[in-house]
């Protein structure tokens, strides 16, 4: 009898994980230097200087984001403390300083993105936290990188930014943090709305998730195995790590810390 729990689980090919990464950066780079349509055509004379800057800061962001999660994240949360590196701290790190700085990457300092990169860290941290307290089921931590984290970046560009952020004590600076916070707002209101009303119909509709023994078998073996499946499962997740699945008719029972199989 083995007893299923969420913290015996554990991310099976940190080298994807890693490889994922460094794709996504990658394409920040070309979208946040991109975006400032100072690469070619007409404006690259005069605006190339722009572009370069948003790049430069797309790597220092996320540099010290990804560095600053990997020392702080298991301090905070308290989790993954069996293991040397924490990897998808320092991934999702990566992740939370690239979200973090694309609102500002054309109009802060280099050493405001560094900053950014340290807070968007903090953040990313301490929203872990928050989500398990709420018992979101987010295992891809995407609230916290894409949510909390491009909360702070829009908030960010008030603070940072060149001559006019509240850090240079530009006029008008608190006024311009009081709207960037507003759009924000907008912004959470207009998506969390739309998101409520699919996930409820979905909900409603018995489609939001799967069923408990679809859950403990894996989607992979839901949507990729066959219809009808004869002998061991094990024969069907070869390099899904799931050999411990090896009855011919695996039978479940709810149990208080978990499911059992």
């Amino acid at each position: 009898m083995t007893v299923l729990e969420e913290r015996n689980f554990a991310a099976s090919s940190p080298g994807q994980v890693a490889l994922g990464t460094l794709i996504l950066w990658v394409g920040w780079l070309f979208f946040n230097g991109g975006s400032t349509l100072g690469l070619t055509g007409r404006h690259a004379e005069q605006d190339w200087q722009t572009a370069a800057r948003a790049i430069a800061n797309t790597v220092l962001a996320p540099s010290a984001a990804g560095l600053s999660a990997l020392v702080i994240r298991r301090r905070v949360t308290g989790e993954q403390q069996g293991v040397r590196l924490d990897y998808a701290a320092f991934t999702n790190g990566i992740l939370s300083g690239c979200v973090s700085v694309t609102a500002s990457c054309n109009h802060i300092a280099p050493w405001a993105a560094v900053a950014v990169g340290l807070v968007a860290s903090l953040v990313y941290s301490g929203a872990c936290v928050l989500m398990k307290k709420l018992k979101v089921d987010d295992p891809l931590d995407a609230v916290q990188v894409h949510g909390c984290c491009g909360l702070w970046g829009v908030l960010a560009v008030a603070i940072f930014k060149q001559d006019v952020g509240l850090v240079y004590g530009g006029e008008g600076s608190l006024a311009f943090l009081g709207r960037q916070a507003l759009g924000a707002a907008c912004i959470a209101g207009w998506s969390g709305g739309l998101s409520a009303i699919y996930f409820t119909v979905a909900k409603r509709c018995g489609r939001l998730r799967l069923s408990a023994q679809e859950e403990l078998l894996g989607g992979d073996i839901h949507y990729f195995a066959p219809k009808v499946m004869q002998g061991r499962i094990s024969s069907y997740t070869q390099g899904l790590q799931l050999e411990r699945l090896n009855s011919d008719v695996p039978s479940f029972v709810d149990a208080d810390d978990g499911l059992e199989l």
